[in-house]
């Protein structure tokens, strides 16, 4: 006998409905499984205080109302349960497979616009291409500066990007508009 169908035969055993030979290996398992035994006594003390209950006493029309209120329940239009096909893709509804359909889709094109264009790594570092004994070239004492390019950087009149400058604008409305407290 195995665990489950120990599990199983408890409540046989208890009200005494086994065959003597299912009986016989109940009480095998018993005896080897302490844990068995315990678990049939817990049970065994269960039932035996479910029994000590007192009973409740109610009024003589409680089971005909009782069994008329299940009748109501269960003739409940709003209550029946209608098995329609279900209409899903994928297992998802319409409304979520939209919103997955959505989702991929934007996560395919988003992920194409930050792959990079050339199959080639890009190196970053320096590549020295000389060789590693000769000495290096020394810099230029003097570089030549671009006199044009500072010229433009030296001719824009102010800083666009400025926020600290406020530039009011004055609007002469006139007579073009009345106020509520205004007398005229």
């Amino acid at each position: 006998m195995d665990r489950y169908q120990f599990e199983d035969a408890i409540s046989a055993y208890l009200d005494n409905e086994l065959p003597l030979s299912d009986r016989k290996a109940f009480e095998d398992f018993m005896k080897a499984n302490s844990d068995a035994k315990i678990l049939v006594d817990s049970i065994r003390s269960n039932m035996t205080s479910v029994k000590s209950l007192s009973q409740i006493k109610t009024s003589g029309s409680f089971m005909s109302s009782l069994h008329k209120m299940i009748e109501f329940e269960k003739s409940r239009p709003s209550k029946k349960f209608v098995n329609r096909p279900s209409k899903t893709l994928f297992g998802f509804t319409p409304l979520y497979a939209g919103i997955m359909t959505v989702l991929i889709a934007t996560f395919i094109t988003v992920g194409i616009n930050l792959w990079p264009e050339s199959n080639s790594p890009v190196n970053t570092l320096p590549a020295y291409t000389g060789n590693i004994t000769d000495a290096p070239n020394p810099a230029p004492e003097n570089p030549a500066i671009d006199f044009e390019q500072d010229a433009v950087l030296a001719a824009s009149e102010s800083d666009s990007s400025d926020t600290t400058l406020q530039k009011k604008k004055i609007f002469k409305l006139g007579d073009q508009v009345k106020f509520v407290k205004d007398q005229r």
